[in-house]
């Protein structure tokens, strides 16, 4: 972590922010998972884009909520808001379209007791390797070779027998390890083919090993079970919000980048692993938040929506000859984001803040500010700007700097404060905070 003077020293030869935002570069690391390796249950899985739960803690320092209070995370992603909100004594509802999500944030949520999962753990070690397949779909079978298939098969006949949560336990467990010899690696928006010797000797001592770091962090769990608030998982979309109820303090989340990564994609193998069949692969793709190509409109009218004027003035910088899709995409994007700020605000107490990790892309060398327009259509859908905090300043791709030069693009956390009660807007008319 950056020492204090080090970040006031490079603050004064950092780019100059917009009206609002501060530097927080002693966040850089937060707003990533590098520090989620270390935390038990928080590390059990991770998607790329996680944050830390120590970002939890820092905007709860800075905007503490009352005893009792409850916290929201409409795109749950690996559960670190949820987790770490019950961790802390706070009720918490996390919400994701992916089934993938739900069900690795599920996991970490539920109780189970060391000493159940032992005589579990030997009964799927005493498996035996397929010796013959079942007909797979093309993508498992070209990411495994036939023998680690005939033990990851095996493994997974002989968790489905155990009575949940325990099967689901160790099957996030098999998850990891399928991941670990994948040749379809995750990198940025796709994935890439890698080639790697057979694998599947290995299989049985790397599942145990991953199985046993999960038993020793429930000892960490089980401390906690007796005074940890409700938290609870669902499946929805976040411009509906249709399977919630009750009202909410906080809002912490990180809604999907508009850079075109398309998790159906990238984590197709463990989707399937899950038994999601490759036609609802194909409508969850299409179903996402707008955040990459294949997303398609959802049926829900933007009733008071106008494309803010700064994007207008972005889209009609762009070359003729950029992929059109690429326009509608941030079109649909921030439509959509809108959409997810009118549904949280019909979930969310008068008064309620809304913390936003967001980051800003770049196409074509044109840059996207996805903060400054986010903030705009907050104040659209019924919110005020609170500030911004600057966690990262991520540099572009070799091949872009080549072409455009340097220009660093922001991750930054984005406040906005529901307007709803009428004394809250009375103070912010009298500039009263």
């Amino acid at each position: 972590m950056l020492g204090l003077c080090l970040i006031m020293r490079l603050t004064k030869s950092l780019p100059e922010l917009p009206e609002g935002f501060v530097y927080r570069l002693d966040l850089q690391h937060h707003v990533t998972p590098r520090l989620l390796r270390d935390q038990p249950i928080h590390r059990w899985f991770w998607f790329p884009h996680s944050f830390s739960p120590q970002l939890i803690d820092e905007i709860l320092r800075a905007y503490p909520l009352p005893p009792g209070g409850c916290i929201l995370d409409p795109f749950v992603g690996a559960g670190t808001t949820v987790l770490r909100a019950r961790e802390l004594g706070y009720g918490a509802v996390g919400v994701d379209w992916s089934p993938l999500a739900v069900f690795v944030s599920r996991v970490k949520l539920t109780a189970v007791r060391k000493d159940e999962l032992w005589d579990p753990l030997r009964f799927v070690l005493e498996y035996t390797p397929l010796r013959e397949l079942p007909p797979l779909p093309a993508r498992l079978e070209r990411a495994f070779s036939r023998y680690e298939l005939a033990h990851l098969l095996a493994l997974h006949r002989r968790i489905d027998v155990l009575p949940p949560p325990v099967s689901d336990f160790f099957r996030l467990a098999l998850l990891r390890v399928q991941g670990r010899i994948s040749r379809a690696i995750p990198d940025g928006g796709w994935f890439r083919w890698v080639a790697k010797e057979d694998q599947s000797q290995r299989i049985a001592a790397w599942f145990e090993e991953q199985a046993r770091l999960q038993m020793e962090d429930l000892e960490f769990a089980e401390q906690g079970y007796e005074k940890s608030a409700g938290a609870r998982i669902l499946r929805d979309d976040a411009r509906r919000l249709e399977q919630i109820a009750g009202r909410f303090d906080l809002v912490i989340t990180s809604p999907p980048y508009p850079n075109r990564h398309d998790y159906s994609r990238i984590y197709h193998a463990e989707l399937l692993a899950l038994g999601t069949g490759e036609e609802e692969i194909m409508e969850l793709r299409k179903g996402a938040l707008r955040s990459h190509v294949e997303a398609r409109p959802p049926s829900i009218p933007p009733v008071g929506y106008q494309m803010p004027a700064i994007l207008q003035e972005i889209l009609s910088r762009f070359p003729t000859k950029i992929d059109s899709r690429i326009r509608r995409m941030l079109q649909g994007y921030f439509e959509d984001i809108y959409l997810v700020l009118r549904a949280l605000k019909g979930r969310l107490r008068g008064g309620a803040l809304c913390a936003l990790v967001v980051g800003n892309v770049r196409y074509h060398g044109i840059m996207i500010p996805v903060d400054e327009i986010i903030i705009r259509i907050g104040e659209q859908a019924g919110y005020r700007f609170e500030g911004a905090w600057v966690a990262r300043l991520r540099g572009n791709s070799a091949q872009q700097m080549g072409r455009f030069g340097r220009e660093p693009a922001r991750e930054s956390i984005v406040f906005l404060r529901t307007i709803d009660d009428p004394m809250l807007e009375e103070d912010h008319q009298n500039g009263v905070e």
